[in-house]
């Protein structure tokens, strides 16, 4: 006797943790909060009504939009798989901004600061709205410190002239970027 396999659900690992809150479409610098792996899933293969076995992962995002509220975002589970077309590969191209390395684990991405962008898109059972990810992409460099005060205005040269012109000051660096300590209720620095 052959039994029709029930589907296995390709819930997201994080859809608990997340809830229901609605992140806000944007884009944001969030921080990678965690990546989970699952080895061994039983999923139907696209396209057809065979089984198979894959290891899937999947990567939770936190941010703050611009009033202070925390909220949390996850990728779509993906296939553990290192070929230049899938999913994961591309996916970590645009959060590193270069391809990554094979033999590289990327589970290090943990705290790791990206700019994310959500958008809102419907589900196909009609029943409302859901938060993806629409781009991903490295955090310019100097994206979010302060503005470099003015360079000083070099002092005129004196009226005589003079062999050689005298160099310009030294470019005046921004300070560094304070260091954020999370409040003592945060149980996440994002």
């Amino acid at each position: 006797m052959a039994l029709l396999p029930q589907p296995t659900s390709n819930r997201n690992p994080f859809a608990q943790v997340i809830g229901d809150a609605l992140a806000p479409a944007g884009t944001y610098v969030a921080t990678v909060l965690d990546v989970k792996d699952e080895y061994g899933v039983t999923r139907q293969k696209f396209q057809s009504t065979e089984m198979e076995k894959v290891d899937l992962t999947c990567f939770m995002f936190g941010f703050r939009d611009p009033q202070g509220n925390k909220h949390r975002v996850a990728s779509r589970v993906m296939r553990i798989s290192g070929n230049e077309k899938s999913a994961l590969f591309g996916f970590l191209k645009n959060l590193l901004g270069r391809a990554p390395a094979y033999g590289w684990d990327y589970t290090t991405l943990k705290g790791h600061q990206c700019l994310l962008t959500v958008e809102h898109v419907q589900r196909r059972d009609g029943s409302g709205v859901f938060a993806s990810i629409a781009s991903l992409s490295p955090v310019p460099v100097g994206f979010g410190q302060p503005a470099a005060p003015p360079a000083p205005v070099p002092a005129a040269p004196p009226p005589r002239p003079q062999p050689a012109p005298a160099a310009p000051p030294p470019p005046v660096l921004p300070p560094a970027a304070p260091s954020v300590t999370p409040a003592e209720d945060d149980e996440v620095p994002f």
